[in-house]
């Protein structure tokens, strides 16, 4: 028996049980926090578009955990420069433009690992110019 995908019950959650606590492990000061919340509902329609989509699971949790990195990488950006006020669509659209922004600990990365995250990056862009 197969599992639709697309329906109310299923969801990617299945997949990222620790969805909802991503804004607090990227979380440096309390401002971080209230930013990483504002990133979660693109993140999530993208997340829940992959899993419909029926990506098998170890695909699914590659572009889940590369996600959960570009989220670390914005907010650290975020506090660094104190953007809080910056709209966080937007700065989720300049972070994934052109194969998106290097993320953390990029040095510690293998060439096939960055080409991982760039793939990420160019498909959640795609993603984003549907929304418009």
């Amino acid at each position: 028996m197969s599992v639709d995908r697309n329906s109310e019950a299923e969801s990617f959650r299945a997949w990222a049980p620790d969805f909802d606590r991503w804004p607090k492990s990227w979380m440096g000061v309390a401002e971080d926090l209230t930013y990483g919340k504002k990133l979660l509902p693109w993140f999530a329609g993208f997340l829940q578009a992959l899993y419909a989509e029926g990506l098998s699971r170890k695909t699914f949790a590659q572009y889940r955990d590369h996600l959960w990195s570009l989220g670390g990488t914005i907010i650290r950006e975020v506090s660094l420069y104190e953007e809080y006020q910056d709209d966080p669509l937007e700065k989720l659209r300049e972070s994934v433009a052109d194969n998106g922004i290097l993320p953390d600990h990029y040095d510690q990365m293998t060439r096939a690992e960055l080409n991982a995250f760039e793939r990420m990056c160019r498909r959640f862009e795609k993603y984003l110019e549907k929304l418009r």
